[in-house]
């Protein structure tokens, strides 16, 4: 089994793809889209491909990568891949550099190499939209032949984090309906992993003896302090550079910032990783809720 096949974003989507030679191409579409983020809660914001978060993106290190965006919003759009430098007319920020942006109706293929791995994102080059959804993970996985066998994890896990900001009528108490989040999530009163809050976050599973890496993505307004129950674990990467000397039990991920994980599952039981944060344990200040997710071991 290759590094590839053991990557996997809980309660979200792998996008497909097609290759050919060493170009390896997405199509993305950013539209207006809703996600039920808990039995109550719905929202009604914008999404690529329909999902909130975007779909998992996969690129091995020396690929091209080519993405094209089409807009079916009401507004011009755009795309940026955060941390992965690129050619200025790829970066995806039409304010500023000659790079278009695309209109409504319109498409884009964005190009250029995908020349160092790491954890990345993707999100829309406009910041009013990022809070409502349109941002998604991408991953560049080293050149397997440089690799041995010791180095790729038994499972790889891809943990998106964000925060929403959506209307209630009390705190503590949960009004369910539909609702557009605000464009700026200012005073969030929801928090979601891969686009759900506990408890319907999807949880990791694992078995005794593995090495287990979780990738950490945040592209929310605040950071979000991350704990892991019952387990030490080593930083492996931060922002797609590596590290190797640092052990902990709780890392603080700023936001735009990415945070790689690994450890080995010795101690078996379920355990809660969720945001240290109080409030960002709960949904709109109902507990338990929030930036919740389980460490799972079966036999």
């Amino acid at each position: 089994m290759n590094w590839e096949s053991r990557l996997v974003m809980p309660n979200g989507v792998n996008a497909p793809y097609q290759k050919a030679g060493n170009i390896r191409y997405y199509k993305l579409i950013a539209q207006p889209s809703k996600n039920k983020i808990i039995e109550e809660i719905t929202i009604d914001g914008l999404g690529f491909n329909g999902s909130i978060p975007g779909p998992l993106l996969i690129f091995k290190q020396g690929e091209m990568v080519q993405i094209e965006l089409e807009n079916r919003l009401d507004k011009p759009t755009s795309l940026h891949v955060h941390g992965l430098s690129k050619p200025v007319s790829q970066d995806g920020i039409p304010e500023i550099e000659p790079t278009p942006s695309i209109k409504p109706g319109e498409s884009y293929v964005y190009q250029f190499p995908a020349w160092q791995a790491g954890t990345f994102f993707y999100h829309a080059g406009d910041p009013s939209q990022i809070p409502q959804g349109l941002l998604g993970p991408l991953i560049v996985l080293p050149n397997e032949n440089q690799l041995t066998g010791g180095e790729i994890p038994y499972r790889d896990y891809v943990l998106v984090l964000q925060q929403w900001d959506i209307p209630q009528e009390e705190l503590g108490e949960i009004s369910p309906g539909v609702y557009k989040p605000k464009k700026f999530d200012t005073n969030p009163n929801f928090f979601t992993i891969n686009g759900k809050s506990f408890p319907d976050t999807k949880g990791l599973q694992t078995k005794y003896g593995e090495k287990i890496r979780v990738r950490f993505i945040n592209k929310s307004s605040a950071a979000h302090s991350m704990h892991v129950h019952g387990h030490d674990f080593q930083v492996v990467s931060v922002n797609g550079f590596p590290r190797y000397q640092m052990f902990d039990d709780t890392i603080n991920v700023a936001s735009g910032q990415r945070i790689d994980i690994e450890f080995m599952s010795a101690n078996p039981g379920t355990f809660p990783i969720n945001g240290t944060k109080t409030f960002h344990q709960t949904n709109n200040g109902k507990t338990p809720g929030g930036m919740i997710t389980k460490l799972i071991y079966s036999q």
